[in-house]
C-alpha cells in the first residue's frame, strides 16, 4: 500500500481536521434537534464515523511502515493525525450524546401541554380523541409542532392499531427523528409507559417519558 506524502500544509489541513471532530459531532447533533433543525447536518458528523472506521483499520499498516526506514517519515506524520484523531473523535461522541440527551428530554417537556390535553379529553369523553384535531380548540389552541424542524410534526395511532400495535395502548404519539446513513429511528410516547426493552427489531432508550427506538 503506498501512503501519500504530506508536505507541511497537507499535514496542518488534516491536523486540523482531525482536531475538528471534538467540535462537529456534538455541533451536528444540536444543529439537527434545532427548531430549523434537519438531518443534512448529520451527515456531517457519519462521515466523521467513517473516518473513525478507516483510522482503526490503517492504524496498523502505518504502525508496520513505521518500523522501515523508507516509509517512516510519512508513516509518522499519518500516524501523529491518527493519533490527534481517535482521542478527539471519542470527546466529540461524547459530546454529541449529551446533546442528543438534553435535546430529547426538551422535547419531551414540550409535548407534555400535548399530552395532558389528549389525558383531559380522555377523560372527559370516556374516550382517546380520534385526530389530534379534535383536541382545537376546546383543549388546545392549535396542535402543537415537536419543535424540532427536522420532525416537526407529531404522528397518533388509537383505536385497534395502537392497542395491537403498542402494547395495548389505547393512544399513542410517535416521531420519526432525523438519522444519518442507513436507519429507521422512532419516538414513542405510550400513555400507559409499558415500553418493552427491544420491540420492532431494535433497542429502546427511555428520554423522559418517551421512548427513543434504536434501529
Amino acid at each position: 500500500m503506498k501512503l501519500p506524502d504530506l508536505n507541511l500544509r497537507e499535514f496542518r489541513i488534516w491536523f486540523l481536521m482531525a482536531v475538528s471532530v471534538a467540535v462537529c459531532l456534538p455541533l451536528a447533533e444540536w444543529l439537527s434537534l434545532s427548531e430549523d433543525g434537519d438531518a443534512v447536518y448529520l451527515y456531517v458528523s457519519f462521515m466523521y464515523y467513517i473516518a473513525f472506521l478507516v483510522a482503526v483499520v490503517i492504524l496498523p499498516v502505518f504502525l508496520v511502515r513505521l518500523c522501515l526506514k523508507r516509509t517512516r517519515p510519512r508513516a509518522l506524520a499519518w500516524l501523529l493525525v491518527i493519533g490527534v484523531y481517535l482521542p478527539c473523535f471519542s470527546v466529540g461522541v461524547h459530546l454529541a450524546k449529551q446533546y442528543w440527551t438534553a435535546g430529547w428530554e426538551a422535547f419531551s417537556e414540550r409535548s407534555q401541554p400535548l399530552i395532558a390535553a389528549i389525558r383531559e379529553y380522555e377523560r372527559d369523553q370516556g374516550k382517546p380523541p380520534e385526530t389530534l384535531a379534535d383536541l382545537v380548540p376546546d383543549y388546545l389552541p392549535a396542535v402543537p409542532d415537536t419543535g424540532i424542524g427536522a420532525c416537526s410534526e407529531y404522528q397518533y395511532f388509537t383505536g385497534k392499531r395502537a392497542q395491537n400495535e403498542f402494547e395495548g395502548n389505547p393512544w399513542v404519539l410517535q416521531v420519526i427523528p432525523p438519522v444519518a446513513g442507513i436507519g429507521f429511528d422512532l419516538v414513542l410516547y405510550f400513555p400507559q409507559q409499558n415500553y418493552p426493552k427491544r420491540v420492532y427489531g431494535g433497542s429502546l432508550e427511555r428520554v423522559g417519558d418517551w421512548a427513543y427506538l434504536h434501529e
